[in-house]
């Protein structure tokens, strides 16, 4: 947290480099395992970004990782997180676990720092005004990252739970004096030019028929088949934008998609989009930006957090080991 500028240039960078060098990256799509009468699921997301091209030599170095996430919708043991599960960073030539993470927070930040990237490059203004529903992890995160990154000062949140949003408010005029708001979400919806959406709700918050004014729309909680936020009336008149196609199988996505509402080549994807913007004096079309998550982001965090903790981020791992009598 006390280096969020510093991360957002990286991973500007690497998406950068990313659009000219697709094949520095291996990312198989994710595994997803369920159980009958469980909620929820978990999943398996490696990753590993080549050494010795052009793109990681910019940006981040190799990389080798993998993270194990269920998404916790149970909650029957760990209360009040989305995410729980580890992530591994691998050493780059022995190939042993070189570092393991809490995915609670890192998902969360991650997820975050996507949609604000993206918001960057649609049409992002600093007079915005940007509106949160949804003010748990990932919330919390985008408005940190808005506020940190893209100096955006005014912020209008709301929330199902009135208590985690004026938790929310609390923070963040503490720590920002920001013009922080909690309000209802037809306001949220009809006052913002910037949304950001980050809820598990299991029914569409937007339709588009309050947003025509909105830029930019981005929702992240929708990663699960039996998740929604939005209804696919919100594509009209904007261009879709996501991180990757493999995103197409999971949530809102996947809905419009097996029905022959978008197709596939209808998504643009982030790097390319960043890479036509960095050319281009136009201002983007207005854009729903969808993430459902990918494995790169999470080796980014991974291999970031390690080296600016020069490796010393825990405990070593004799620690766990019973003490000497």
């Amino acid at each position: 947290m006390n280096r969020v500028n510093e991360f957002m240039n990286v991973l500007e960078q690497f998406y950068f480099d990313w659009a000219g060098d697709h094949a520095a990256i291996t990312q198989p799509p994710k595994q997803v395992f369920t159980r009958t009468g469980t909620r929820g699921d978990w999943r398996a997301m490696p990753c590993t970004i080549a050494p010795d091209r052009p793109l990681t030599g910019k940006a981040v170095g190799s990389i080798d990782a993998v993270k194990i996430i269920g998404t916790n919708e149970e909650e029957c043991v760990v209360a009040d997180k989305i995410s729980v599960g580890k992530a591994l960073l691998l050493h780059p030539t022995d190939h042993f676990v070189e570092a393991i993470f809490d995915v609670a927070a890192l998902s969360s930040f991650r997820t975050a720092a996507i949609s604000v990237l993206a918001f960057k490059y649609c049409g992002y203004r600093p007079d915005h005004v940007a509106g949160i529903i949804g003010a748990g992890r990932v919330g919390f995160y985008t408005a940190v990252i808005l506020r940190e990154w893209l100096n955006i000062e005014r912020l209008l949140v709301c929330d199902v739970n009135d208590i985690r949003g004026r938790d929310f408010l609390d923070v963040m005029t503490a720590w920002y004096g920001t013009k922080v708001r909690v309000t209802a979400t037809p306001d949220v919806r009809r006052e913002s030019q910037a949304l950001f959406l980050a809820t598990t709700s299991r029914l569409p918050l937007i339709d588009g028929r309050l947003e025509r004014h909105v830029p930019f729309i981005a929702s992240v909680g929708a990663d699960a088949d039996n998740l929604s936020e939005l209804a696919p009336e919100v594509l009209e008149g904007r261009m879709l934008v996501s991180e990757s196609r493999d995103n197409l199988a999971f949530g809102d996505l996947r809905r419009w998609h097996d029905s022959g509402l978008i197709r596939s080549e209808d998504l643009i994807l982030l790097p390319t989009l960043m890479a036509n913007a960095a050319r281009s004096a136009e201002v983007p079309a207005p854009t729903v930006f969808i993430s459902t998550g990918t494995a790169v982001q999470d080796a980014l965090v991974c291999r970031f957090l390690h080296d600016r903790l020069n490796g010393q981020g825990g405990l070593p791992l004799h620690a766990f080991s019973p003490a000497p009598h």
